[in-house]
């Protein structure tokens, strides 16, 4: 069997939405099936905003592991939007690049001019033309990839099947509903619909987003295929012990308007005046915040007797966050009541195997996982919080650790064995 994947984040670049697909690319071939991925060229370091702009005017090139499998890397042109992030800044000309991004939101999926990722169309063209596949995968955010789908698949007779990482006009992150927003999600309506209409099947990453595309897509076909965890980057970090001077709490990546970061705040200053610890003895880290400026300005000014004990980073890369994750005492998981959304790093949690808490409690998906797999706990209010604050502290002063055994409910979310499931899933269509 031969697939083709489009994919606009993939590796280098560390990220959840890149490291799905790359997981496809390493782990699909075991199950006899062969591979090209057509995605853009991406530096080795992304570390802010504008890393993710900046311009690679080479030609397309393609990568090979020697075994038929193949990555085509297509070049990227910034756009206008994209220039002005990258000369002047994030704080210079925002509404100006905000009106911008509308256009080309809008634009972008009825015209291939305004459309700065059309070389990976481009690309996939030239591939199927050269060696066609059986199958054609997209896997999106940028959504736009799903017009790509649509239109190959017409073009060349192919089946497509449409990967949602997360929702599009159902997804938890669509906060802003100004009047601009709400005309642009009318409009995606009608393109999602459009452009799902001819797809074979859909898969996406969490039993929750299935319910919610089921209703905006009855008539189709909605497969699970969870992110996982990849067992390459965890080994070794059994060895790793958490830190001893200071009793560590982490927290990795993007920080979200839902999540109820204040209620963790509220129950880490309670167990802070209540215990009487010092800065000297606790750290919790937001490892990544400090790419995000809404979030940080967020963290650091709900309270201010609370910034002492929080540390900020910038991104960290992806292996060494792993270690860092693993020298912590407790790993910080946000959430809220009926959030209905798996975050992905739930998995990384749970390989590094240090008790996950979960605030708040969402009462749902993340709940039932922390729960089968034992790997942590749910708390619904600040008093839930300081009291397991203070529980891990006190065992922390003893010397001591809340150990995660690693099971079986576990292993079944390794990247590998998520990829056979889609393996099955594609055989299934042959």
């Amino acid at each position: 069997m031969k697939i083709l994947i489009l994919a606009y984040d993939f590796h280098p670049l560390i990220s959840i939405g890149a490291q799905r697909p790359y997981s496809w690319y390493k782990y699909l071939p075991d199950g006899e099936i062969s591979v090209t991925v057509v995605t853009r060229q991406w530096t080795e370091k992304i570390s802010s905003p504008l890393d993710y702009v900046v311009e690679m005017p080479q030609k397309a090139y393609q990568e090979s592991d020697g075994k038929g499998n193949v990555i085509i890397r297509a070049p990227f042109f910034p756009n206008k939007r994209d220039k002005m992030l990258v000369n002047f800044g994030l704080t210079k000309f925002a509404l100006a690049r905000k009106m911008l991004t509308y256009f080309y939101a809008f634009f972008e999926h009825l015209f291939f001019a305004f459309d700065n990722k059309a070389t990976i169309y481009i690309e996939a063209q030239k591939a199927i033309e050269q060696n066609k596949p059986d199958f054609i995968i997209a896997t999106a955010e940028p959504f736009i990839l799903f017009k790509y789908a649509h239109l190959l698949s017409a073009k060349y007779n192919i089946p497509w099947i449409a990967d949602y990482r997360d929702g599009w006009n159902t997804n938890q992150g669509n906060y802003s509903r100004d009047i601009l927003s709400k005309l642009l999600s009318s409009f995606y309506t009608t393109r999602e619909k459009k452009y799902i209409d001819n797809s074979l099947f859909i898969t996406t990453a969490a039993p929750t987003y299935a319910a919610a595309l089921q209703k905006m897509h009855p008539d189709k076909e909605i497969k699970v295929v969870y992110n996982g965890y990849d067992e390459e980057y965890i080994k070794g970090l059994d060895e790793i012990l958490p830190v001893q001077d200071k009793f560590t709490i982490a927290y990795a990546g993007t920080i979200y308007p839902h999540q109820n970061l204040e209620m963790f705040l509220d129950g880490l200053n309670l167990f802070v005046k209540n215990e009487k610890i010092s800065a000297g003895e606790l750290k919790v880290c937001f490892y990544g915040s400090e790419a995000q400026p809404e979030a940080l300005n967020r963290l650091l000014n709900y309270n201010n007797e609370l910034k002492e004990y929080i540390v900020t980073t910038n991104k960290v890369p992806y292996g060494e966050l792993l270690r860092k994750l693993r020298a912590s005492h407790l790993l910080l998981l946000l959430s809220k009541k009926n959030a209905q959304w798996l975050n992905a790093k739930v998995f990384d949690y749970m390989a590094v195997r240090r008790k996950i808490i979960l605030v708040e409690n969402d009462k749902g998906v993340l709940e039932k996982l922390l729960s089968e797999t034992k790997s942590g706990d749910s708390l619904n209010n600040a008093e839930d919080v300081c009291r397991y604050l203070k529980q891990e502290y006190t065992l922390f002063k003893q010397g001591g650790i809340t150990e995660v055994a690693f099971n079986a409910e576990m292993a079944k979310y390794s990247r590998k064995n998520q990829a056979s499931v889609f393996s099955g899933l594609l055989k299934a269509k042959i």
